[in-house]
């Protein structure tokens, strides 16, 4: 993915969890992370989301959502989040604590927003029109057009909870403290 204005020191939980991805890579719903967040009701929320990559050279994680969702007004009154994500075969949870950044088509990081739309699968796509038919979204696509409800989540950690499950627990907490990564270990 492209290189976002705001960059921050890659902390060693990153190669952690991209070799928790490359083991899972068989399997679809080892992209799925559960996002909690405040809703624009001011109460929690729990959600489902996909996992699109990184930003290059950063430790922020790139999502979508829809412009016309709770989810995104939740997002822009209350960024602080935490997503939750669990692979099975390699039986480790990451809890992912941090900031979102929304990039509308109003945002100065058009560039980021259009490569990851590219990006994206048809069936991704066609979720942002939903309500016209199959034929016209194929052909709206085609063109190269980006619905203005397009949006791409950031997530710029500034903890990251990881829990082994394997045979031997263990437990590390990674903070970002003056834009360097510092961990420790502690009891599972």
């Amino acid at each position: 993915m492209a290189k976002s204005d705001t960059q921050s020191v890659i902390g060693s939980w990153r190669q952690r969890l991209a070799r928790s991805l490359h083991l899972s890579r068989s399997k679809a719903h080892a992209r799925f992370v559960q996002l909690a967040s405040l809703g624009h009701d001011g109460r929690v929320h729990n959600r489902t989301l996909v996992f699109r990559g990184f930003v290059d050279n950063t430790d922020q994680l790139i999502m979508i959502t829809d412009t016309r969702s709770d989810k995104y007004m939740g997002l822009i009154q209350h960024p602080q989040v935490e997503i939750c994500w669990y692979f099975e075969k390699s039986r480790e949870q990451y809890r992912i604590n941090g900031d979102v950044l929304v990039i509308t088509n109003a945002s100065s990081q058009a560039d980021l927003r259009e490569q990851v739309w590219h990006s994206l699968s048809l069936s991704a796509k066609e979720q942002f029109y939903w309500y016209l038919d199959k034929a016209v979204v194929a052909e709206i696509v085609e063109q190269g057009s980006i619905p203005d409800t397009f949006s791409v989540i950031l997530l710029q950690p500034v903890s990251v909870d990881y829990l082994y499950l394997g045979d031997e627990h263990t437990r590390t907490i990674s903070q970002l403290v003056h834009n360097k990564w510092q961990e420790k270990p502690i009891n599972p």
